[in-house]
């Protein structure tokens, strides 16, 4: 489903706008960020929550918001932590999508280890009687999907834990600050070419896992954070040459 979002206001790149995005989905607004000509820009899904979005992007803005006397101040933390995550499928639906589809694809590939029956369909190659069949094979049977899919095969619990956590911390950041159309090409983009790269120097094997994804979202944040100023997509950058420090010793 296409959404149209609407422009509210803007403000300087370097104010942070996470607790005007809390304050907004309390107030039941669905809010999101995009970088425009140099300064950030707030967006709302629904045309007729502009004025009210506006009105309390002003008023929190210039410090002027306050809470009303006729409701708690702070609501209990069980109900803080449910709205919470009844929103998160609404901020980051492509995130969510694609470690879910990790979680699936490791338990297609635990019920089966060892002819891996039932999470074939995932892999880069195709595999008749026990042996891999040419790439050609897949473009004969117009099996496209295999470009992408290996990505979503994950070999036990640690491997999908550690590239969904990462996922998580640093590809959220991306899909709220550019949207969510923008996060999917980046996705699809790097773990196509992650599968390419690994087929091409590792062909006839059994590869997978969101490894390749979560280096393009590093690199990425890693490279945008050099060139432009965002709040969102500033990341600690002695993490950022941990993990390239890991990729080498992967090698």
């Amino acid at each position: 489903m296409t959404v149209t979002w609407y422009p509210v206001i803007t403000f300087p790149l370097e104010t942070n706008l996470l607790p005007l995005l809390r304050l907004l989905h309390d107030r039941g607004i669905n809010p999101r960020v995009t970088e425009e000509k140099g300064r950030q820009q707030l967006w709302v899904a629904e045309q007729s929550q502009t004025l009210a979005a506006a009105t309390l992007s002003s008023q929190w803005s210039t410090g002027e918001l306050a809470v009303s006397a006729s409701e708690p101040a702070v609501s209990s933390q069980e109900t803080r932590l449910l709205t919470h995550c009844l929103e998160l499928p609404r901020l980051f639906p492509v995130n969510i999508a694609i470690i879910l589809l990790g979680i699936l694809g490791t338990l297609l590939v635990y019920l089966d280890m060892r002819t891996l029956t039932y999470a074939q369909w995932l892999l880069f190659q195709i595999v008749s009687d026990g042996a891999f069949l040419p790439w050609s094979a897949v473009l004969d049977g117009n099996q496209y999907w295999r470009l992408l899919t290996p990505i979503f095969i994950h070999f036990g619990p640690l491997h999908i834990l550690f590239n969904g956590i990462v996922l998580w911390q640093m590809g959220n950041r991306i899909e709220q600050a550019k949207g969510s159309m923008h996060y999917l090409l980046l996705i699809v983009i790097t773990g196509v070419i992650a599968n390419m790269a690994q087929y091409l120097t590792q062909a006839n094997t059994v590869f997978g896992g969101l490894s390749g994804v979560v280096y393009g979202v590093i690199g990425y944040i890693a490279v945008y954070q050099t060139l432009v100023t965002h709040p969102l997509l500033q990341f600690n950058r002695a993490i950022i040459a941990f993990f390239i420090g890991w990729l080498l010793l992967g090698f």
